[in-house]
């Protein structure tokens, strides 16, 4: 495993000097994670300096030592004193690590979405929609200036949302003996059973 430094070189100055917020900026872990690191030996050339104003001494590395302990072997991680998304951080790529890192993913997609597609809009789509303003969830989205893919996005991870989409999309049907079947899809029915016909929410 590379050293977590070596992916941030481009960002150390040789010539400055770094203390261990310095270090937690530049890596993005916790001020906690990077004391054990450097309490682990991870960022091996460091020298003391005495704090201003305080009885007590501190760690202090130059960019060129950095850049020096990036070019080394770093410690076995041990998983027992880090969590996951430390780990990942670090360069773990275990499946526990990746199980946390694709679960972390999905949560921020999700909470991007959702910023994207708040609950006022949401209320305006299903309004629309079952009071029969509109003749397409599309056309509802527009005007509620949302995509499309939200909207069915939301439907297909969230189940209140769905059955209440269903529930007001009943409103665009316009009846007759093809509700319910493709064909009526094609005819230009959006109501729920046409558009589950065409294309299944889930």
């Amino acid at each position: 495993m590379d050293h977590p430094l070596a992916r941030v070189l481009d960002r150390i100055d040789p010539d400055a000097r770094y203390r261990a917020p310095d270090l937690s900026e530049l890596l993005g872990l916790a001020r906690s994670s990077t004391n054990t690191l450097i309490l682990s030996g991870w960022f091996p050339g460091a020298e003391w300096e005495r704090v201003p104003g305080a009885d007590g001494r501190q760690r202090v590395w130059t960019g060129a030592a950095l850049i020096a302990a990036a070019d080394t072997d770093p410690p076995a991680l041990d998983h027992s004193r880090y969590a996951p998304s430390t780990l990942w951080r670090l360069g773990c790529g275990c499946d526990d690590c990746l199980a946390w890192h694709n679960a972390d993913s999905r949560e921020r997609r999700r909470a991007l979405a959702d910023a994207a597609f708040p609950e006022q809009r949401r209320r305006q789509v299903l309004e629309l929609v079952s009071a029969g303003d509109v003749d397409s969830i599309e056309e509802a989205a527009a005007r509620a200036e949302v995509s499309p893919g939200r909207v069915f996005g939301l439907a297909r991870r969230d189940e209140g949302f769905r059955a209440a989409l269903d529930e007001a999309a009943v409103a665009l049907c316009v009846g007759g003996d093809l509700c319910g079947r493709p064909r009526g899809y094609r005819t230009g029915c959006r109501g729920t059973a046409c558009r589950r016909a065409h294309r299944p929410l889930a």
